[in-house]
């Protein structure tokens, strides 16, 4: 009998730390959605995603994929993208895992697979951001980007997800807080509001 207990203790550990990343990840009330999306300035991410951006210039640079330190992200948004120069596939995030633990047993292009891509970057500014907004694939794969003036990722749409990162303001190094999913309508209106944090 102890035997079966110490096995069903074993097997929820080992379910529970399957599952730790999607256990950071939580609905945000009704109540509290107009507060969270105050605080993130929504009404000017709204804008600029309502914004046409028609005069582009592409150019090809390479696609970098997230790390394990990243929640699953809405249309395989490139980690590299986290600033405007598309070659960061490192941020500072809080988090409890340490890289050794990530590259243990790992084969280093497993950890980190590439490729080129072709992207198309505006040469107009952001609406009311003033920043600059890049957009990747086409259709219904496509990815629009937006940053701030100092280059770091403010939010980008994939379908009716737009995703907001949260920077810790640091002269050297900014680092990474929060991300919030907000599931949006057909005219950008917030219809569910999801918090990660790292």
């Amino acid at each position: 009998m102890k035997f079966l207990f110490l096995s069903f203790c074993s097997i929820l550990i080992f379910i529970g730390s399957l599952f730790a990343s999607d256990s950071k990840l939580k609905l945000i009330p009704k109540q509290k959605t107009a507060k969270v999306l105050k605080s993130v300035a929504y009404a000017t991410i709204r804008s600029t995603v309502m914004g046409n951006y028609s005069r582009i210039e592409e150019k090809e640079t390479t696609y970098q994929t997230c790390s394990d330190a990243f929640p699953s992200m809405p249309g395989d948004f490139p980690c590299n993208f986290l600033d405007f120069t598309g070659t960061t596939d490192q941020v500072n995030v809080q988090s409890e895992i340490s890289d050794g633990e990530f590259a243990e047993g790992r084969d280093p292009e497993d950890m980190n697979p590439s490729g080129k891509i072709r992207i198309k970057v505006s040469k107009e500014k952001s609406r009311n951001l003033n920043g600059n907004v890049i957009q990747l694939g086409e259709g219904d794969s496509k990815l629009s980007l937006f940053y701030h003036p100092k280059g770091q990722i403010s939010h980008y749409l994939y379908q009716n997800t737009i995703v907001i990162f949260v920077w810790k303001p640091s002269l050297e190094n900014p680092q990474l807080t929060h991300l919030y999913f907000v599931k949006v309508n057909a005219d950008y209106f917030p219809e569910e509001v999801k918090e990660y944090t790292f």
